[in-house]
């Protein structure tokens, strides 16, 4: 007989699965439940409601895809490196978990104050330490003058996007589940040069 630590484990696997790839709205009880192996009731008797099964969820994920990123960006290490591992992480973790950046974006805008307070509770980017990294960067002639922000924007946008458009980049482009991770493979590589190359400064020809 499963221990009721293992119960719950396996209905939060079961209900991060189905909510990844339903959202909220989309997600049934029953499917939970099928997933996990028990009844409904069992499911009620852990989490007495599907709002509260989806707030343990959804602050496991942005748990598991936001901290690591703060973490990289605020580490002492050369902000080239730093990129490089930024998009390393990011893409670990979203290989592992495909349906992850769709999933938060689509809640954070259905319902925004979750993800405010989920993200509050947490360790929050130090952009003024991020800007300070660029500033030092510039000063010594490596970098362009760039805004904290923007570089974030950037960064975010160019290794986001190829995961949160997958499906519909497959379908206009026709590539298959294979060709379309080798082109993910070979923008892991790219990202961090095209960021590097946003930051050099200007030069006069």
């Amino acid at each position: 007989m499963a221990t009721e630590n293992e119960t719950e484990y396996r209905i939060l696997r079961s209900a991060e699965e189905v909510f990844y790839r339903h959202g909220y709205d989309g997600a049934k009880m029953q499917d939970i439940a099928d997933g996990a192996s028990i009844n409904k009731a069992l499911l009620h008797y852990y989490f007495r409601s599907k709002e509260r099964l989806f707030d343990a969820v959804f602050s496991a994920a942005v748990e598991r895809l936001v901290p690591p990123l703060f973490l990289t960006l605020g580490s002492e290490k050369p902000l080239t490196q730093k990129i490089r591992e930024f998009v390393d992480t990011y893409f670990d973790t979203v290989l592992e978990h495909p349906f992850l950046p769709g999933f938060v974006v689509h809640e954070m805008h259905r319902n925004p104050d979750r993800f405010r307070k989920t993200i509050a509770s947490g360790n929050l980017l130090d952009l003024e330490g991020l800007q300070a990294a660029l500033d030092e960067g510039t000063s010594r002639g490596e970098f362009r003058q760039t805004d904290a922000m923007q570089f974030l924007l950037n960064l975010l946008s160019l290794s986001a996007f190829p995961f949160i458009a997958a499906r519909a980049m497959q379908a206009i482009s026709a590539l298959g589940e294979e060709e379309y991770r080798r082109t993910l493979d070979e923008r892991r590589a790219l990202v961090p040069v095209w960021m590097e190359d946003i930051l050099k400064p200007c030069t006069l020809s």
